[in-house]
């Protein structure tokens, strides 16, 4: 076998642990992440389609995502509504 046959075997076989990946708190299924992810990055789980948020990087962890910026939203809405009348 030749030098660029072992090269082109070894790029097609890499290991899936180079991928940055955690899992699901709410189902446990492995959630990936991109290479660039930050700490609060929001992810949606796969399998059980939970939104869930990057909490840790070293190692990669999840949690359930924060729901008050959704919360927060609804009340600025709410108060401009009541500032019309």
């Amino acid at each position: 076998m030749n030098e660029d046959a072992l090269q082109r075997k070894s790029d097609s076989t890499r290991s899936p642990k180079t991928k940055l990946r955690a899992r699901c708190p709410a189902c446990g299924a492995w959630v990936n992440l991109r290479d660039n992810s930050e700490v609060w990055d929001l992810v949606e789980c796969p399998e059980c389609n939970t939104l869930l948020e990057v909490v840790d990087l070293r190692p990669p962890t999840l949690d359930y995502a924060n729901n008050s910026e959704a919360d927060e939203d609804w009340e600025d809405e709410d108060w401009e509504d009541e500032e019309q009348f």
